[in-house]
């Protein structure tokens, strides 16, 4: 494949942007250069941004890739994808742990339900995603959720515990319901590219209901392209998409979204 351009004329110019939730080894496997990525990002003055892991064993490897960066975090997890493992859960999650001996992450994620592509079994799956919740417990840091046609099995697992380093439910795409519920537990809510999109009015309620203290942005390249450029592989510069669409549902300037969702970043990754 091709080198992908990330340069775009219809994407505009805002300092100081974070992206909340991108992979870059996905990206490169859509025909993205990481250190071109990474590299338009400093140039563009991004003040943050977070690289999801793909696998649970990329982890040493991402950090290599973003250590040369500062404005750069990392998470690492076992998604619900790895329910469909036959290795043990308490294997997978001790083997990930592992990792972190040297470099931890800046926090556990993406970990959840997915019972749309029925990985595993539903079993597998909340377990894989306790134990990780237990892990960043024990390791103070905050998880990253991924939920998906799961809404109410994940309500019953967050409740059990509280948050103390925070949590991030991202790509938020559930009801208002579990909006409410993820709010009053602490969580921050991360909205995406499907913000955008034409028919999701139902999805902009949620944004419109969420306050700006409890609010990121993500692109979750090379995933849901904003409306611009749907269809095609996304990247962390046309977050500046997000931050319109966001900022004309909020009813306020794009510069206090970008403010807001600054200071969101910088208190639940204050280490």
């Amino acid at each position: 494949m091709g080198m992908v351009t990330i340069m775009n004329e219809n994407t505009p110019y805002y300092a100081n942007l974070i992206d909340s939730h991108f992979h870059l080894l996905s990206m490169k496997e859509k025909g993205f250069t990481i250190s071109t990525v990474l590299d338009e990002m400093e140039t563009r003055g991004f003040s943050g941004g977070i690289d999801i892991g793909i696998d649970s064993t990329d982890h040493l490897q991402r950090v290599a890739l973003v250590k040369e960066y500062p404005f750069m975090r990392i998470a690492s997890g076992i998604g619900p994808w790895g329910a469909t493992h036959k290795q043990p859960v308490s294997e997978m999650v001790n083997a990930l742990a592992g990792l972190f001996v040297n470099s931890m992450p800046d926090a556990i994620g993406e970990i959840g339900l997915d019972f749309y592509h029925n990985y595993g079994t539903v079993d597998k799956q909340k377990e894989l995603l306790i134990e990780q919740i237990e892990l960043a417990h024990y390791l103070k840091l905050p998880i990253i959720i991924h939920t998906r046609d799961a809404d109410e099995e994940m309500k019953k697992v967050l409740e059990q515990y509280s948050y103390p380093h925070g949590g991030i439910i991202h790509c938020f795409s559930s009801s208002m319901d579990f909006a409410t519920f993820a709010l009053n537990k602490g969580f921050l809510l991360s909205f995406a590219g499907p913000i955008t999109y034409k028919k999701n009015d139902e999805l902009r309620k949620v944004l419109a209901y969420t306050p700006l203290s409890s609010l990121l942005l993500e692109t979750d390249s090379p995933f849901l392209a904003p409306q611009t450029f749907r269809g095609k592989p996304n990247t962390p510069t046309f977050i500046s998409l997000i931050y319109e669409k966001a900022a004309e549902v909020k009813g306020v300037e794009v510069s206090e979204i970008i403010k807001c969702v600054n200071e969101n970043f910088s208190t639940i990754f204050a280490c």
